[in-house]
């Protein structure tokens, strides 16, 4: 059964310090919390975002919430994949959630709300894949699957796959992705 708790204290640290070392100005006077989430049966992952599972989920609280108290933005974290990550992962986690949250207004003159809390909205990733492989393995360079991953590759390539060097010899499936591309 899933359920939900406050988190850890390494938790709120790392909100702290991840906010203050990439997201100030951008994010001050922005109340931010976080709340894990869990299986009570079970160790497993339980967070999903559009039926897929996620490791962590951020949103901008309704105004009528906030009216009541409840910070601008929660961010729910699975606790089992949590526990699994190193401390350096959990900060780049931290980060991306709150790199989701984007106030509303020009720089240095952000909007307020009617309950006079900063306006804000949510920032959309700079990609989103969704593919079937066995799309790409069937039509190749021609399918929508090889030109998103061809978009992120030449905008972000070297960052995303500094992986070590290539392996001597290929899996079936890669040469298979090749021998369609020539076609």
């Amino acid at each position: 059964m899933k359920t939900y708790s406050t988190v850890s204290e390494d938790v709120e640290r790392i909100l702290l310090s991840v906010r203050d070392e990439y997201h100030s100005p951008d994010l001050d006077g922005v109340t931010v919390s976080a709340l894990f989430v869990y299986d009570m049966d079970g160790t497993e992952s339980v967070l999903k975002l559009a039926g897929y599972p996620c490791q962590a989920v951020v949103n901008i609280t309704p105004l009528k919430q906030r009216a009541l108290g409840v910070s601008d933005a929660v961010i729910v974290i699975d606790r089992s994949n949590w526990l699994g990550l190193t401390v350096e992962q959990r900060h780049a986690l931290i980060d991306h959630e709150l790199y989701h949250i984007e106030r509303v207004g020009e720089e240095g003159a952000p909007e307020m709300d009617a309950i006079d809390r900063p306006k804000l909205k949510m920032r959309r990733h700079d990609h989103q894949i969704g593919m079937f492989t066995e799309i790409l393995r069937r039509h190749g360079k021609h399918s929508a699957e090889h030109r998103m991953v061809r978009a992120v590759w030449d905008e972000a390539g070297q960052m995303l796959l500094d992986i070590g060097p290539a392996p001597k010899t290929q899996p079936s499936n890669v040469r298979q992705l090749h021998a369609t591309e020539a076609r």
